[in-house]
């Protein structure tokens, strides 16, 4: 059987006539590859265009959502999806910590495609300034800076799924070129993501420079700080460090800053007119924020800093459409390959649930059949629903019937990054015994409250109020359940368990070393991790078994790359169910 690996392969070999062809799916066109072609400003655009187009993959799509919700608490498989489904058996894999090797999901090749991209308009697209007057050295400023920044968060994003992964250490060009790159730890892959941020952070245009879709659709200064904001926070979790959680905080406020002024500066964006009272934050009223930032007629919101564009181009956002809408794309189907568990559709009061109340109108926003008691898998709303589903009325929370779904998919908003703040401010509070005038426990809560409150009507915010504590692991859990609540079904919540996890493990894990390292020490995962993480089973206890260290959080890399690049060293706790 031909895999689609060696079928894309065989595509590029015959379009670039090689005589000898090497497995791979990371080679550009021809046509962008010949020296000829760098000769106009037009030319580069479409290579920088083409980069970003490569995470909108369906595949990409797909995996983004299996890599950072399914493997969660969030997301189960479809009761009803037959057995014909094509993913059906790759997602059952993954569901049951039985992952094999071969698995659909554990290919990487759009990732290392847009790095591949990237490396090509970093070592190409400067020479264009001497042949086209039309490309100033501020265009390949610009672009230099989005390819540096776009190829860190590729890299940074595949450490985080995979944990060793190759660096290529330029682009590759031909199939005759050496695609053995070794992986890297890490920490060595973490620091180049830091410094490519930094150096593109010298270069890059302001979050407000078009005033169009291009605002969120190109990574800008505001994307590059969520980006290292991103990164400092994942890489502090796991060293425990405190210089990091500072920096997250830091860059953190550089956005939240950079935001507001770009709101209050702008008066012809701004919904209400000039008269209106200052606040820290500015988000979408409760009643508008589906259709503001997730709606047919909204997306690219003010409070959003980086989407992949669907919707600017009327394109199909395949992959969502598949996971959360219908699982072949077929408009026969009702359901997609993926539901929300059980506890993300029911309102809990004792405060062991995801909702605490039935007032909160993301409940109704993101979920179909939300609230229900009798209800065990709840459709996925978010993303998929063309219009707000009413203030807190099930009646108007039906599932829409359509041909395409052209939903952005968003990497980064605001109220994301207001919540990245609070996690490290919470475990900043208190270092090294309690300090006076240490209220960094109390802003972390004014911050969730902010978010919470954005859900609620006038009425509801004075008779429902957050539960604050001056104790750290109780606001860890807090700032943690309201992630889960605003950012549910975008790709962050097993993200956000492995952070918890490494916080809480009883040794502390090492950045430094590959898995197959000798000097690797396995480390074992925290009982609080599974209590979250597995609580969508039937058997949890039954699951802890099956991921009883870090390195079952991590996929596996695909057999195909393995066989292709020889200097690559699978992840111990996997096998190929095909030649072991």
């Amino acid at each position: 059987m031909i895999t689609k690996v060696k079928y894309i392969i065989s595509v590029i070999c015959v379009i670039c006539g090689f005589t000898a062809c090497v497995d791979t799916v990371i080679l550009p066109d021809n046509k962008t590859v010949d020296d000829d072609y760098w000769q106009k400003k037009s030319e580069v655009d479409a290579v920088v265009a083409t980069a970003y187009a490569q995470l909108r993959d369906a595949s990409a799509i797909r995996n983004m959502i299996v890599w950072g919700d399914f493997r969660s608490d969030e997301l189960v498989l479809t009761s009803t999806l037959p057995s014909s489904a094509a993913y059906r058996t790759a997602l059952q894999q993954i569901y049951s910590f039985n992952i094999e090797t071969e698995n659909a999901f554990t290919s990487w090749y759009p990732f290392y495609s847009a790095i591949n991209y990237c490396n090509l308009v970093l070592e190409k697209a400067e020479s264009v300034i001497a042949v086209d007057p039309d490309y100033t050295r501020g265009d390949y400023d610009a672009n230099k800076a989005q390819m540096l920044a776009l190829r860190a968060f590729c890299y940074f994003y595949l450490t985080k799924v995979f944990h060793d992964i190759p660096v290529t250490p330029s682009a590759y060009l031909n199939s005759s070129d050496d695609l053995n790159a070794p992986q890297s730890d890490p920490d060595a892959v973490l620091t180049m993501c830091i410094e490519d941020l930094k150096e593109a952070s010298k270069y890059a245009i302001s979050g407000s420079t078009y005033g169009d879709w291009r605002d969120k659709g190109y990574l800008n200064q505001d994307g590059i700080n969520a980006i290292l904001a991103d990164i400092y926070l994942w890489r502090a979790s796991i060293n425990r460090d405190v210089s990091d959680y500072e920096a997250c905080v830091e860059y953190c406020d550089k956005i939240i800053k950079a935001k507001k002024e770009a709101y209050e500066l702008k008066p012809s964006r701004r919904r209400w007119g000039g008269d209106e009272e200052k606040k820290d934050y500015y988000l979408s009223d409760y009643n508008e924020m589906f259709s503001d930032i997730f709606g047919q007629t909204g997306q690219n919101a003010d409070e959003s800093i980086f989407e992949l564009q669907f919707r600017s181009s009327n394109a199909n956002n395949t992959g969502l459409d598949q996971m959360y809408y219908r699982y072949n794309n077929a408009s026969s189907n009702g359901y997609g390959y993926l539901k929300a568990a059980s506890i993300y559709g029911k309102v809990d009061a004792t405060g062991n649930g995801v909702w605490v109340n039935s007032v909160d109108q993301r409940l109704y926003e993101f979920l179909y059949d939300a609230a229900s008691t009798s209800t065990e898998q709840f459709g996925v709303r978010k993303f998929v629903a063309t219009t707000s589903a009413g203030t807190n009325n099930t009646a108007d929370n039906k599932r829409d019937t359509r041909s395409s779904v052209y939903q952005n998919w968003i990497l980064y908003r605001l109220t994301d990054v207001m919540l990245m703040k609070a996690e490290a401010l919470v475990q900043l509070y208190n270092l090294g015994g309690k300090a006076e005038g240490d209220n960094r426990n109390e802003q972390a809560f004014a911050i969730c409250q902010f978010v919470n409150n954005r859900s609620l009507s006038d009425a509801n915010k004075t008779s429902y109020a957050m539960k604050y504590s001056v104790y750290k692991d109780k606001m860890e859990e807090l700032v943690l359940a309201e992630r889960a609540r605003e950012l549910c079904f975008e790709g962050k919540r097993w993200f956000d368990l492995m952070r918890y996890n490494y916080r809480h493990t009883t040794n502390k894990a090492s950045l430094k070393y590959k898995f197959s390292d000798e000097n690797y020490a396995i480390v074992a995962n925290s009982d609080a991790f599974y209590d979250l993480a597995l609580r969508k089973y039937a058997v949890p206890t039954a699951m802890k078994a099956k991921i009883r260290d870090e390195r079952y959080l991590y996929m596996p890399i695909n057999q195909d790359e393995v066989d292709i690049n020889t200097s690559l060293m699978q992840n111990p706790v996997y096998k190929s169910s095909s030649k072991y």
